[in-house]
């Protein structure tokens, strides 16, 4: 079962059951503010129902800002591992800016509080996140 959590034209929030994951579909440029309040939406739906995975499909998205890559360093990430956030795959971006972006927000995190993967298509992160799925079953960047 999947359940749409939050729509707006720049993200898509949706609960997995069968995955037990929350996913954020990104597209196009979300100014500081929308993106922000997607990302503690997401942070919301990981509390909700109790997940600690995470899927971000930034296929369609665009360039995170400087000012938004700290905010997610310092502020998003401390209170996302708080409440249990351990293992995000990341599909990566058509823009090769905010595949850039992402991995520098990452890069920047303690990774021994969560594992982190990249992929090319939604359906091999989908795989590498499901309960019975293994790394070897995805296709990594």
């Amino acid at each position: 079962m999947t359940k749409l959590l939050y729509n707006r034209p720049f993200c898509r929030i949706y609960y997995h059951a069968d995955l037990q994951c929350i996913h954020l579909d990104w597209e196009g440029y979300a100014f500081s503010e929308q993106f922000r309040e997607a990302c503690d939406a997401s942070l919301q739906a990981l509390k909700e129902y109790h997940v600690s995975k995470m899927i971000a499909d930034n296929t369609k998205a665009k360039v995170v800002g400087t000012k938004d890559q700290n905010w997610m360093q310092e502020d998003w990430f401390p209170r996302a591992f708080a409440v249990g956030f351990r293992m995000s795959a990341v599909v990566v971006a058509e823009d090769i800016f905010r595949d850039i972006s992402v991995k520098n927000i990452v890069n920047r995190i303690n990774n021994q509080q969560f594992e982190v993967q990249y992929f090319t298509t939604l359906e091999a992160a989908k795989g590498w996140v499901a309960p019975l799925g293994s790394p070897k079953d995805a296709q990594r960047v």
